[in-house]
């Protein structure tokens, strides 16, 4: 994949999906591919993990207000469009909108030919943030932790992903499961074979180690290349980079 939209998403929480959104996305951007990243979870933790707090303008305004992107400078090939608690407002005002499912592709599309790659940062749940993400998408992330309920869950997000592809959307495609916080204990690396063995074919061969450097560098707002680029972190991020990209 040279080029795509990528939401990335699992209904759980603290599986990794912002960690994944911040630092691929800059892996992306490091492997010359104009990236931007996109906030949608209304607990907006990607934008504070990268030192955004109370941003004046987000991506509420561009969605409810059909005000102008608010995109941010990040680095180099490297872009965000913010959220802010407002986001949490969202969900009631969209369902009451008869393009309330529609939002976020039509305003993201003025801009989507100006990046490579654009990645949206999903909220923990399935409602309708998570599917204009999934209409706004050309392809999905799933990220999955190695332990038995986050595996349990993947069916009824791919039931989701089946049923917006039939009837909203019907290029999105699945990139990969990503699993996230791999250890050397032989319960997790038996969830992660049998997750390989369930969807042969659909398991990203990259993974991401248990690493404190990841969470080190959220804490002080900043992506795990610009922290410490020598870490574990830093080379399996990389590593899902280069596996996108071949």
């Amino acid at each position: 994949m040279q080029q795509g939209i990528i939401a990335i998403i699992n209904h759980k929480g603290g599986v990794g999906k912002t960690t994944t959104t911040l630092n691929l996305g800059k892996a992306l951007s490091l492997c010359g591919k104009k990236t931007l990243i996109i906030d949608i979870d209304p607990q907006a933790n990607l934008s504070q993990s990268i030192g955004i707090e109370e941003p004046e303008m987000h991506i509420y305004q561009a969605m409810l207000e059909n005000r102008a992107l608010p995109i941010s400078k990040l680095d180099k090939n490297f872009d965000i469009i913010p959220a802010d608690l407002d986001l949490s407002e969202a969900e009631v005002k969209l369902q009451n909108d008869v393009n309330g499912y529609f939002k976020l592709r039509n305003a993201i599309k003025s801009i989507k030919e100006q990046y490579d790659f654009v990645l949206i940062d999903c909220p923990p749940s399935l409602g309708i943030l998570t599917t204009n993400a999934l209409i706004a998408a050309t392809h999905i992330l799933i990220v999955v932790q190695s332990e038995y309920l986050a595996v349990k869950g993947l069916q009824t997000i791919l039931r989701l992903v089946e049923s917006v592809r039939e009837n909203l959307n019907p290029d999105l495609e699945v990139a990969g499961m990503l699993i996230t916080q791999l250890n050397k204990t032989v319960f997790r690396q038996n969830i992660a074979e049998t997750l390989r063995g369930i969807y042969q074919g659909k398991v990203f061969q990259s993974i991401v180690r248990q690493n404190i450097s990841l969470a080190e560098a959220s804490s002080v707002g900043q992506d795990i290349f610009t922290y410490n680029n020598k870490s574990a972190g830093a080379e399996d991020y990389m590593s899902l980079a280069k596996e996108i990209l071949s």
